[in-house]
């Protein structure tokens, strides 16, 4: 591996970014088109925790957690909560106070009756089908509960799990969701026996970014012949195909553009291309850092913009809401890193 080069954190934040547009499109412009696609970015951060993942075991994991790998695995996962669940917390704390005290569509009571899923992150369960608070909950519920089988795994049988069970696993979840849904933009739909199609779809892409790892360290840290005119054409390829489909309605063509992730993340850890050393930078990396708190902010953004400015179109939530929903993230993070400290 040749090191975390800092455009991932900014292809990261601009995945947040279009998310939220996503986002927007799907509560106030359903039959609209423009941003359509845009729910695919969420594979890229469920194959960048996986790229992740691996890369992690790889430089900590060691003879004793791969005795035990069922309490490594939970202890990598507490790290993980302890990390994340606080701005969890605050986000869902502020989506449900919009609902009561803004929007007033949310009683106090499904507060408690729908709230306590997304809480304690079970929400991938079940237990409430088509019910939440904050809607963008699922994807840390589906992240923990995937991460815990891929990271245990990882620890009992990588070799066994890359070459056998991930190609497996791919198959599996790729082939439920395309059975039941005949497309990733799934959360919280579910299956006959209840597994939730957000839940795999977190498993497979994880997987998807343990393979990148493998590949990334196959071709070797050492620079290939031509390979920085390929991989600058490569990632323009991506960016074509990205820009095209995020424009259209969801389909079945979107299950093709998980190996151009795959070779996205490949590529821009490597660093090799014009885009990547032109994003290797320290803006890029405090960009990164607010891209999960952007996500899980997107509705605490969205609904009172939808609220106070109904008939607004889609130019005005970028030139409002992109910006409201950074300055809510920095916000968020100011009032968790003053009480931790």
């Amino acid at each position: 591996m040749t090191g975390k080069n800092r455009a991932i954190e900014f292809y990261r934040f601009a995945a947040a970014i279009l998310i939220l547009c996503y986002h927007f499109h799907w509560a106030a412009f359903p039959d609209g088109t423009l941003f359509a696609g845009c729910y695919l970015f969420v594979e890229f951060f469920f194959i960048l925790s996986g790229y992740l993942m691996l890369a992690y075991v790889r430089r900590h994991a060691t003879e004793a957690e791969r005795r035990e790998p069922a309490k490594a695995a939970f202890r990598y996962m507490r790290e993980r909560l302890r990390r994340l669940y606080p701005q969890h917390l605050l986000s869902w704390a502020l989506v449900a106070a919009i609902g009561l005290f803004v929007t007033k569509k949310v009683w106090p009571v499904e507060c408690l009756t729908i709230g306590w899923q997304e809480l304690l992150l079970v929400n991938i369960f079940g237990f409430l089908r088509g019910e939440y608070i904050n809607i963008v909950c699922w994807y840390l519920s589906a992240l923990v509960f995937a991460s815990y089988i891929i990271y245990y795994l990882l620890l009992r049988c990588e070799e066994t799990f890359v070459r056998v069970i991930a190609p497996v696993l791919l198959a599996v979840c790729y082939g439920m969701i395309f059975d039941r849904a005949e497309s990733l933009a799934v959360t919280i739909h579910f299956t006959r026996y209840a597994p939730n199609l957000g839940f795999l779809r977190a498993l497979a892409g994880i997987t998807v970014g343990c393979l990148a790892f493998r590949a990334e360290e196959w071709l070797g840290a050492e620079e290939l012949p031509g390979e920085r005119v390929l991989a600058t054409l490569t990632e323009a390829a991506m960016f074509a195909a990205f820009g095209f489909y995020m424009l259209r309605d969801c389909g079945k063509a979107d299950f093709l553009l998980v190996p151009l992730f795959f070779a996205f993340v490949v590529s821009v850890f490597r660093g090799r291309s014009v885009f990547s050393a032109a994003l290797d930078n320290r803006l890029s990396g405090w960009l990164g850092r607010r891209s999960y708190a952007v996500f899980l902010n997107n509705f605490v953004v969205i609904y009172p913009f939808m609220h106070f400015f109904p008939a607004a179109g889609l130019g005005t939530m970028c030139l409002v809401c992109i910006p409201a929903c950074l300055l809510v993230s920095l916000g968020t993070e100011t009032v968790l890193r003053r009480r931790s400290a």
